[in-house]
């Protein structure tokens, strides 16, 4: 039995889509999941268009997804199934550390991301932490993704990154619904009326993170250092499922679909100086 999201279980193996332009790729993959009974292959694409519809006609729980594809990269494939009611978890791959694909990826609905060259120490560990409901990231991880995204900031700010950086479909993007969400450095940072888009939804950018209570935050804190639900909840004496209802509430809150891009919101919002500084 595993958990898909909070307080949902299904149970039989993890059914997982391997996405990669790369045949070699994916037969590296393949051998760390087919001999684990907890996991079961049940498709595999080679660009973006075949996992849309890979995930269209599979029962899938995780969708491994490569970022740079031809014909349709792994940023709009995301985005894509994620736009779905019930879509799959999506975890990008990518060769390298973070760089704005994967804030990308992250913002077009992904859950995290796992390097290629780790796949053999952390595929198995990251899967089984996106399926528990926690995030595929470990802490390390998860400092380095949002340090780049306040060291991007900074750099917008300073107008050291321009608009062709940033690419489509980027918060930071001049002009995009995001523009103005504090840490950009967009024009009009701070205006309550700018809207922030995510796949999860839509707030009032500088708003979300105003309303949250003071127990949001502590939540919301311990889940961008990447401590998992149970040790959030270690941290705080609070049970397990308080803390998965702080988090729904704060992603509402803030607009966000998953604790990943929560984090990254909340770095770009101000709300994190603790966890970097």
């Amino acid at each position: 039995m595993h958990t898909t999201e909070p307080g949902a279980t299904t149970s039989g193996p993890v059914r997982i889509i391997v996405v990669d332009d790369d045949p070699l790729t994916r037969s590296a993959i393949l051998p760390l999941l087919r001999p684990r009974e907890e996991f079961e292959v049940v498709a595999q694409a080679d660009d973006g268009q075949e996992a849309v519809h890979a995930v269209a006609h599979h029962r899938a729980d995780v969708v491994l997804m490569d970022l740079g594809m031809p014909v349709m990269d792994g940023i709009e494939a995301t985005r894509r199934i994620c736009a779905a009611a019930g879509h799959p978890h999506v975890v990008a791959l990518t060769t390298w550390d973070v760089d704005d694909a994967v804030v990308r990826a992250i913002e077009a609905g992904a859950e995290g991301y796992l390097l290629k060259v780790s796949a053999p120490k952390e595929l198995v560990p990251g899967l089984r932490r996106v399926v528990a409901g926690d995030s595929p990231l470990s802490p390390g991880a998860m400092r380095t993704l949002l340090a780049h995204v306040r060291s991007r900031g900074q750099a917008v700010a300073s107008g050291g990154v321009g608009r062709a950086a940033a690419g489509p479909g980027s918060l930071a993007e001049a002009g995009s619904p995001c523009a103005g969400l504090p840490g950009t450095g967009q024009a009009g940072a701070g205006v309550p009326r700018t809207r922030l888009s995510w796949s999860g939804g839509t707030v009032p950018s500088g708003e979300g993170g105003a309303r949250l209570t003071d127990r949001e935050r502590e939540v919301v804190q311990a889940a961008a250092e990447g401590l998992t639900t149970e040790q959030i909840a270690a941290r705080l004496y609070v049970s397990a499922s308080t803390v998965k209802t702080h988090l729904r509430s704060a992603q509402e809150r803030m607009g966000a679909s998953n604790r990943v891009q929560l984090a990254v919101l909340a770095e770009r919002a101000g709300l994190l100086g603790q966890v970097l500084g």
